[in-house]
């Protein structure tokens, strides 16, 4: 089993939720970094800020699925449009935890930061379905 901290399209309520059926939710958490607006979905990038998600435990399977769904392929960072490292949880119940999460792996000139770390807060303010 794996902890698998998600930030975007993939939490409860937005477009990529079924992905995540069958997993254990953990808990709100927060993690080092900060998102761009890729289009669709947001990207974590590290550096200074706090990001806000929940963390969940999955399965090989699911993993494996995921990554898919991230367009991760294992073994090769320069294909991949995201890559899953780990990072530690920040605050609340699960702080100190290291966990999985998926960082953009592409370039980022020309996309918007989305400055507060938190998806759902700006996919309202943006007016954008999710």
């Amino acid at each position: 089993m794996h902890d698998l901290f998600i930030y975007g399209t993939l939490m409860p309520g937005l477009r990529l939720e079924a992905e995540m059926h069958g997993a254990e939710h953990l808990g709100p958490a927060r993690v080092p970094g900060w998102l761009v607006d890729v289009g669709r979905y947001p990207g974590l990038l590290h550096g200074d800020g706090l990001v806000g998600g929940e963390v969940y435990r999955v399965s090989d399977a699911q993993l494996a699925r995921l990554d898919a769904v991230e367009y991760m392929v294992a073994g090769d960072r320069a294909a991949s449009q995201y890559w899953r490292e780990r990072v530690q949880v920040r605050d609340g119940a699960l702080a100190g935890q290291q966990v999985w999460t998926y960082v953009y792996n592409r370039p980022v000139d020309g996309l918007t930061p989305i400055t507060h770390g938190d998806y759902r807060r700006y996919i309202r303010e943006v007016g954008r379905d999710s």
